[in-house]
């Protein structure tokens, strides 16, 4: 980590540039967004926009064909020598993930693990934290997302709400620097919708950074420092969230939330 990044002088994540493609299909044209620490983004736009592509870049889920990220002041997923870029061996991109926590749109917890065990599983076999211990974080973790008391329920006996809270659990329990959500509740009931964003609006508030792709306006409105809309692999515009989400200045933005609001 560079003095800068230690300092607090640099942001906790910086994209310059970025582009992503899949064969033939551009997926990012030249992503440019920076996150300052204990800042929140949200990512919004059509289906097939980038949003989460984008966002498994952040982490190196998915190599960047161009440009550069860096979080925390370090560059991700490739090491920087003589003007060019060497992709860091998978031991190593994995270490530099453990500290960022990401949440699926669709849980991805371990079937046959109750949540406690799902939620103490990548402390003891990542980082060699004792089973005493790593049980002990996980009981206040669940207790934070309020399922103390399912701790030893299986995913199969949870409520979709109840496996995503879960799932924020299992990523805390790595103490993140920064959190991502892909479309955390995207796949829930709209009933279930509200008991997850009033967990993350409690990271938001203990100043977690975190970068959210999400339809949730409301959310994006009230929670988000930041936010910027995506089209066809770009950002379109980006910025306050009320200004933006009031008064779009972009035809394509426009549109978009016309359908949405």
């Amino acid at each position: 980590m560079t003095t800068e990044a230690a300092s607090g002088a640099v942001p906790m994540v910086k994209a310059e540039r970025v582009h992503k493609s899949f064969g033939a299909l551009r997926v990012l044209k030249g992503i440019t967004l920076e996150v300052g620490r204990g800042e929140v983004l949200c990512l919004v736009g059509p289906s097939g926009s980038g949003k989460s592509t984008f966002l498994r870049c952040i982490n190196h889920l998915e190599r960047v064909n161009a440009g550069r990220l860096y979080v925390d002041g370090d560059l991700v997923g490739y090491r920087e020598k003589s003007g060019k870029l060497y992709e860091l061996k998978p031991r190593e991109a994995a270490r530099q993930r453990r500290d960022i926590g990401m949440v699926f749109q669709h849980f991805n917890l371990f079937p046959h693990r109750t949540a406690l065990e799902n939620v103490i599983e990548a402390p003891t076999q990542v980082k060699g934290v004792s089973k005493k211990e790593a049980t002990g974080r996980a009981m206040e973790l669940l207790e934070r997302v309020g399922l103390a008391d399912k701790a030893h329920g299986y995913p199969a006996q949870l409520s979709g709400g109840q496996q995503q809270r879960v799932a924020i659990a299992r990523a805390l329990a790595m103490d993140p620097k920064l959190m991502l959500f892909d479309e955390p509740t995207s796949a829930l009931d709209p009933e279930l919708v509200g008991e997850v964003l009033a967990v993350m609006r409690g990271l938001a508030a203990a100043g977690m950074t975190m970068v959210v792709v999400t339809h949730e306006m409301g959310f994006a409105r009230e929670v988000a420092d930041q936010l910027a809309f995506m089209d066809g692999g770009v950002v379109v515009e980006s910025g306050d969230p009320k200004r933006v989400l009031a008064d779009p200045q972009h035809e394509r933005t426009k549109l978009f939330l016309s359908k949405l609001l």
